[in-house]
């Protein structure tokens, strides 16, 4: 179900869990037919026909039926005093899921989305902090709410749960070893981990592999297109954000009927997990490895992704499935093991890497094929259940191999040699997106800062009705999913307009993207960090190490001398 504007597009499938669009089908009135008074063309009767033959109920529907509590502009759920208060104090609402006022005393701990039954009690309109908390509200449902979303759609839930669920369940830890290092320091020690990037379990899992491994250089599944949102938002702003939206979806302000508003609330608690939890384990454990005290080689930190607007072409361009194809996951596997051997072969010794799940495997097979051996595996469980221990799996891989110092350096050369013919080092293309130690202190001290001057109402506020310009299609031509601009939509003098979320109505202001580096300001964030040598897009390994090592300033100085000579 897609929360737009005018209609209610259904689809609790794939797109409920991972935010995709899927609007083939416009259902809405449920358990009602089309008003027989109406005269409908033949395409519309064959649609209708087509949904009703699948399962669903199939009408017409308008927003402006059900009951609003509050004006429009105004959150219920909040106290107004909380809205002066810094952003990183807990929202705390005082309206449950159904809009029901929560007294002094009252127990809101209902894990049920909803119940037309009082003795139920009340159901928390807090958003979900993660994966776990959405499956225990929609694992196991009021049977009043599974009557509601018809058993097609349940169906496709359930399935989709259950799929998600296991994912976090099957989350392992390989440990390997890469001899490619010709220093003579030995060799490298490289720890995967899998995760899910919406669940709680993996981001403390992630915090607490940085702190027992202590790695020098740390590779995570993000891009420099993504910093700002989930290197420095903080994850207290996150939650605030997801709480005072899902408060204020409490009032009904879209005026839906009781079951649409349901259905409402089960999409924006996805949406919620997907906008502001997602990826928060790269966060955790980024911010713990900033926190770490110096080792003797400086820390380096890897985004080793492919960059988040080359994905979202490659998706409107070949569509959705075209993220879940073979060729797709290898590719963003084989930059991923880039980035990693890159540090390796500049002299890190322990090396961290965190990835989704499904990476896993493919970025094992790329570091196997660049000469790295595998020597551990381990479930996650067992990490957490205390019955492995990832100091010691480390300590695996830094062992050296019998034979002579001669022998090894040979051996060291040979690996460095495979690695740069199968993972193609020497090509164009940039190794990764990487940051420095005095990159990664900038980004938690402009955390720390919005964290210390940020109010509520600075964070989130109630948009304004934005004029949509349009002009005649025929006139300008974009790509599917693009925006066809109008006149005055670029003329100076208007206001700047923040991210918009919960259809439209909540935005975070534009002063704090472009202080969080959010948005359409993520690619001045990385060129500043770039112009004062704190990041670097490294082309070859030799070129990654001559900056991580200072180079930078020899640079700076000479450019220095040649302008003082030239005057």
């Amino acid at each position: 179900m897609s929360r737009r504007g005018g209609h209610v597009h259904f689809s609790l499938g794939l797109s409920l869990l991972l935010g995709w669009g899927l609007s083939f089908a416009r259902v809405n009135y449920w358990q009602k037919q089309w008003d027989a008074s109406n005269v409908y063309k033949e395409f519309e009767k064959r649609r209708i026909r087509k949904f009703t033959e699948a399962g669903y109920h199939v009408g017409h529907v308008t927003h402006q039926e059900g009951v609003q509590l509050g004006k429009d502009g105004e959150n219920l759920a909040v106290d107004p005093k909380a809205m002066e208060q810094l952003a990183k104090e807990p929202v705390v609402l005082r309206l449950d899921r159904s809009g029901r006022a929560i007294k002094e005393g009252d127990k809101v701990d209902g894990f049920m989305p909803w119940s037309l039954k009082d003795s139920q009690g009340l159901h928390s309109a807090q958003a979900p902090k993660g994966w776990e908390d959405f499956y225990a509200r929609y694992g196991k449902m009021d049977k009043g709410v599974e009557g509601t979303l018809g058993p097609r759609a349940l169906t496709e839930l359930q399935s989709n749960l259950a799929q998600y669920d296991g994912k976090d369940d099957f989350r392992v830890i390989r440990t390997l070893s890469w001899a490619g290092g010709v220093d003579g320091g030995g060799p490298t020690s490289i720890m995967l981990i899998g995760m899910g990037d919406m669940s709680t379990r993996s981001a403390r899992l992630a915090a607490r592999a940085v702190y027992e491994v202590q790695p020098s250089g740390l590779m995570v599944e993000l891009c420099r297109e993504r910093i700002g949102k989930q290197l420095v938002m903080p994850r207290e702003h996150k939650e605030a954000v997801a709480n005072y939206a899902r408060g204020f979806a409490t009032t009904n302000p879209h005026r839906h009927h009781a079951w649409l508003h349901h259905l409402d609330n089960i999409q924006g608690d996805a949406e919620a997990l997907n906008q502001w939890t997602k990826g928060q384990p790269y966060g955790d454990a980024v911010q713990e490895f900033a926190s770490q005290p110096p080792g003797p080689i400086p820390r380096l930190l890897c985004l080793g992704d492919v960059r988040s607007s080359t994905m979202e072409r490659l998706q409107r361009e070949y569509g959705n499935e075209s993220m879940t194809q073979e060729s797709t996951r290898s590719s963003r596997a084989r930059q991923m093991a880039r980035g990693i051997i890159s540090m390796a072969a500049g002299g890190h010794k322990v090396i961290l890497a965190l990835m989704d799940t499904d990476h896993l495997g493919p970025v094992s097979s790329w570091l196997e094929r660049a000469g790295a051996r595998m020597l551990a595996v381990a479930d996650a469980s067992d990490i957490e259940s205390n019955r492995e221990s990832l100091n010691a799996d480390i300590k695996l891989g830094l062992q050296r191999d019998k034979g002579s110092p001669q022998e090894a350096q040979l051996q060291a050369s040979k690996v460095l040699a495979q690695a740069k013919y199968a993972l193609e080092l020497d090509s164009p293309v940039p190794l990764g997106f990487f940051l420095n130690e005095e990159g990664i202190q900038f980004l938690e001290h402009r955390k720390r800062r919005l964290l210390q001057l940020t109010r509520l109402k600075d964070l989130v506020r109630h948009t304004k009705k934005r004029k949509n310009w349009e002009t005649a299609e025929e006139l300008y031509v974009v790509l599917p999913g693009d925006k066809i601009p109008g006149p005055e939509s670029n003329l100076p003098g208007q206001e700047p307009v923040g991210l918009r979320f919960e259809m439209d109505r909540l935005e975070i202001p534009d002063h704090y993207l472009r202080d969080a580096g959010m948005e359409s300001y993520a690619d001045d964030l990385w060129q500043n960090l770039l112009a004062s040598g704190q990041a670097a897009e490294a082309k070859d390994p030799a070129e990654l190490t001559w900056w991580a090592a200072g180079a930078i300033d020899v640079e700076a100085e000479n450019m220095q001398e040649m302008a003082w000579e030239y005057q």
